[in-house]
């Protein structure tokens, strides 16, 4: 249930999902994602507010508001992002026994990301309205639905599914690619090519994918739409009001240290906690020397 090979296989840069089962696949994302959450949850609420033009709170009370929703969007995101990116690995090699190639493992997590974002939307306007407004994980989204209708709970889908394909190529794909080849080419230590890596692919991801986060954000924010639209009336507003460039990019630095801090956390936490998770098909992370 739980194994799928009688050798330990090692997870190195983070590239072998695709031995996994989906069940350790999904556990391990989620174990990720919440731990991740639990540390840099601040800087998501930051970046959030800055974006919509509303003050940074250092309010304990404030800042940690709608932190149980967001461990579950993370960990429940991670969770459908490992085991998409599992699947799609799967599906590339075709039942071949190989390594996979790098571009296959950015292909496999885009695709994964893209698919991800549809519940990560909805998880994402619950939070946002309970940062702006409070509530709980129950009633923020019951008032959504109260003065939207039911199809106010997809506000935001489409950019926040263009959003995560980027994402998780970048936390999935390009960093540990990139740790592999730091640490294969240039002889680094483990967690400096993570480190590195982590940096390189999230300053990438973070500015490819900020005008679509952005959009989504403000949107998710304004759930009734009274000033944020469709995706392109929302894109209008913030250019007309700020600007193309600051306004798109509202909050671009709080969150390239909040993705480059996920994509070391998410990696770091998966790497470690695997071979405890599934001590008979994971090996232990070689020790630096």
């Amino acid at each position: 249930f739980f194994s799928v090979s009688n050798s330990p296989i090692n997870m190195g840069g983070g590239l072998d999902l695709g031995q996994l089962t989906p069940l350790q696949n999904l556990a391990l994302g989620t174990v990720s994602g919440v731990g991740c959450k639990m540390t840099n949850y601040p800087l998501l609420v930051w970046k959030n507010a800055t974006q919509q033009g509303l003050p940074l709170s250092m309010n304990p009370a404030v800042v940690y508001r709608g932190l149980p929703m967001a461990c579950m969007n993370l960990g429940g995101t991670t969770a459908v992002q490992f085991w998409f990116t599992g699947f799609f690995q799967k599906m590339l090699l075709g039942g071949e026994k190989r390594p996979l190639k790098s571009d296959e493992e950015i292909k496999a997590a885009f695709m994964a990301g893209l698919v991800g974002g549809v519940p990560c939307a909805v998880w994402e306007l619950t939070m946002i309205q309970q940062q702006r407004f409070g509530g709980s994980i129950i009633s923020a989204p019951k008032r959504v639905i109260a003065e939207t209708g039911i199809m106010g709970l997809t506000r935001g889908m489409v950019p926040c599914m263009g959003r995560e394909a980027l994402f998780t190529m970048g936390m999935l794909g390009l960093s540990p690619v990139l740790q592999k080849k730091f640490k294969d080419d240039f002889n680094m230590e483990p967690n400096s090519a993570l480190a590195a890596g982590a940096l390189l692919s999230s300053l990438f991801a973070a500015t490819l994918s900020h005008p679509m986060d952005t959009i989504k954000t403000c949107q998710q924010g304004d759930a009734n739409g009274v000033k944020y639209g469709s995706i392109q009336a929302t894109a209008s507003t913030l250019v007309a009001e700020y600007g193309a460039a600051q306004g798109l990019f509202k909050g671009l630095a709080w969150r390239t240290v909040l993705i480059t801090t996920t994509f070391f956390l998410v990696n770091k936490i998966k790497q470690g906690i695997a071979p405890i998770m599934f001590p008979q098909v994971v090996a232990a992370p070689e020790a630096a020397p």
